[in-house]
């Protein structure tokens, strides 16, 4: 009987260790940007034009300061030739701007 007993208890913890220690046994998963599921966003590159920079990000929310000093918030919509479309302005429903990239002094975005 006693022989029973023990090997009833040996199975239990086997089985315990088992469900329950798999996973100590397994590294964490971490996440890199390059796995699926997990976008990166899109920052900036000082090798290309402020144009190129813009392009990249279309879509997102930017504040762009321009060479007279005004801010400008609002959504990447559109860069073609020498101008931006800036469409959904903060602060200002129903507003988007067209901007000339000459005359923007600096792009901040969020991009961590």
């Amino acid at each position: 009987m006693k022989r029973l007993n023990r090997k009833s208890v040996i199975v239990a913890v086997l089985t315990l260790i088992m469900i329950f220690g798999v996973n100590s046994f397994t590294a964490p998963r971490s996440f890199s940007a390059g796995e699926e599921g997990i976008k990166e966003a899109p920052g900036f590159d000082v090798n290309t034009s402020m144009m190129e920079n813009l392009v990249r990000l279309k879509g997102k929310s930017v504040t762009l300061t321009l060479s007279s000093g005004q801010t400008i918030t609002g959504i990447v919509s559109e860069v073609k030739g020498n101008l931006l479309h800036i469409a959904k302005l903060s602060q200002k429903e129903f507003y988007d701007a067209l901007v000339a990239i000459d005359h923007i002094a600096a792009v901040e975005t969020k991009v961590r």
